[in-house]
């Protein structure tokens, strides 16, 4: 009964998109036998993990089954969430703030089902219990039954399964709890084995030193895309201040690392490119403490929630605010801060940008420009006008950030060579086909989730007109390393020319 509860109940998302492909291709078979595979191998799967359990860890397994199981089916129905290691790491680098932002009514409902049912399953549940010997035959019996008609339908049927699912890798990430479950287990043993090395790079650095300094200034955007940029074409004005700019460039088609700030943001500082990153990458130096040894000033300032993911651990001049403020805390002291030291420097304004699902708190009221807005954390009460409207006013104080900025460098440029740069971490969906947030597996993610806003602006106009001629051209958060390292002249041998955007 718990295996068919948990395929029927906390499956729908797997099985609409399920029907969804196998009706649209006339696949009428695989439609109606998949709900019954699918309970075969959960009958099959909690056989095998509940093998060797006595009474109470028997009870207290259907509890973490049962728990995982309606969590998961909130995630995965709500929000089109799939729950894979990447996630966890998202999960478990989440701040306070960022937990209360997730609490819905909604959510308060399926803890309270998975708390009901799971103290009946404790305290009430009638479940018999033979010996030990007894219960290991039974449940072996049980688990090599249901694994024979598993195999049975595909030995006889096992060419349309093959070729469905081959054509649909993606559907197996929405099996619950099974998948979030495996998923888990990888999170756990990536923590548990060794930790690598730390590794510093670049060790034959160096730079000339110029009389009048460089100042580049890096906004880290949090969750913007570039498809609600009107730089980018959008039909609606997210971009008041900067679209009557003429001495910027915006880069028309750019890449995330990743569609999670756990994974974008330490990828993008480092030398690995998207398809080298995994997180044992952590342990290498990345470009700030390049930039640190070769006598660079760098400050970081950061009012993400979720913080600067360890990229700046190395260094002494960060304030984090926290994410409890507006983005233009980021700005505060700025010329005083610039004023304390002349010379080469590099800052880093790391924003709290669009960060939903409580898009509303992320912009003063003065910019409310686009209504009716959705302000609440449970965006299905709103409508995705409503959910659009709010998004875009973050992006309408996003532009006011960076142009505040580049006003502020403009002020400098007296004294120093002056570089801003703003690219987003990654991108978010805002309910096109029923996905909501950000953080699906960079395969299957949509494009909005991949497909970020990048802008600069030079004092330097040779490098301005340089890049602009390249603005059509497919880049990266792969690029950032390179360029930063000719921005400030730093000569090593793990300089990549072809990755760098102003060769």
């Amino acid at each position: 009964m718990t295996a068919l509860g948990i395929a029927l109940l906390c499956n729908i998302t797997f099985f609409s998109k399920l029907f969804h492909y196998a009706l649209s291709e006339h696949n009428y078979f695989l439609a109606l036998s998949a709900p019954f595979i699918l309970m075969l191998m959960l009958i099959a799967l909690l056989n095998l993990l509940l093998l060797f359990a006595s009474k109470k860890l028997f009870r207290l397994s259907l509890v973490v089954l049962i728990f995982a199981g309606i969590l998961g089916s909130y995630f995965i129905d709500s929000f089109g969430a799939i729950i894979d290691a990447n996630m966890y790491t998202n999960i478990f680098q989440t701040d306070s703030g960022e937990i209360l932002d997730l609490l819905t009514p909604k959510l308060l409902l399926y803890v309270g089902a998975a708390t009901l049912i799971s103290l009946w399953i404790l305290f009430k549940a009638p479940i018999r219990f033979e010996s030990f010997t007894q219960e290991f035959a039974q449940k072996a019996l049980v688990l090599i039954v249901s694994l024979l008609m598993v195999l049975g339908v595909y030995m006889n049927f096992g060419k349309s399964y093959s070729s469905f699912f081959r054509n649909h890798n993606e559907l197996k990430m929405y099996i619950n709890p099974a998948f979030p479950m495996l998923s888990f287990t990888k999170f756990v043993y990536k923590k548990i084995k060794p930790k690598p090395v730390f590794t510093a790079i670049a060790m034959d650095a160096t730079r000339p030193i110029h009389e009048k300094k460089k100042l580049v200034v890096f906004i880290l955007g949090e969750t913007a895309r570039a498809r609600n940029f009107a730089l980018f074409g959008y039909d609606r004005p997210t971009n008041p201040l900067l679209s009557k700019r003429d001495d910027i460039v915006f880069l028309d088609n750019f890449a995330s690392c990743g569609t999670a700030t756990a994974i974008s943001v330490p990828c993008m500082f480092s030398k690995f490119g998207r398809t080298n990153w995994s997180e044992e990458k952590e342990s290498y130096e990345n470009i700030v403490d390049v930039l640190a040894k070769t006598g660079v000033r760098v400050i970081w300032r950061d009012n993400n929630s979720g913080g600067d993911k360890k990229v700046a651990k190395r260094m002494s001049d960060v304030v984090n605010y926290g994410g409890k403020g507006f983005d233009d805390v980021l700005l505060r002291d700025f010329q005083a801060n610039i004023d304390k030291q002349y010379k080469d420097t590099f800052v880093v304004l790391h924003q709290e940008g669009s960060h939903g699902p409580t898009y509303f708190k992320r912009y003063p009221d003065a910019f409310k420009t686009f209504t009716p807005t959705c302000d609440t954390q449970d965006l299905e009460k709103c409508t995705q006008e409503m959910i659009v409207n709010t998004y875009n006013n973050t992006i309408a104080y996003t532009d006011y950030i960076i142009n505040e900025t580049i006003t502020q460098l403009k002020a400098n440029e007296d004294k120093y060579d002056t570089t801003l740069i703003y690219i987003s971490d990654h991108g978010e969906s805002l309910g096109e086909n029923g996905v909501y947030l950000h953080g699906l597996p960079y395969m299957i993610a949509p494009e909005d989730q991949k497909h970020v806003p990048a802008l600069f602006y030079f004092s330097d106009k040779a490098k301005r007109e340089a890049l602009h001629v390249k603005a059509n051209e497919r880049f990266s958060q792969d690029n950032l390393f390179h360029t930063l390292l000719t921005l400030f002249e730093v000569k090593t041998s793990e300089y990549k020319p072809n990755l760098d955007l102003l060769r």
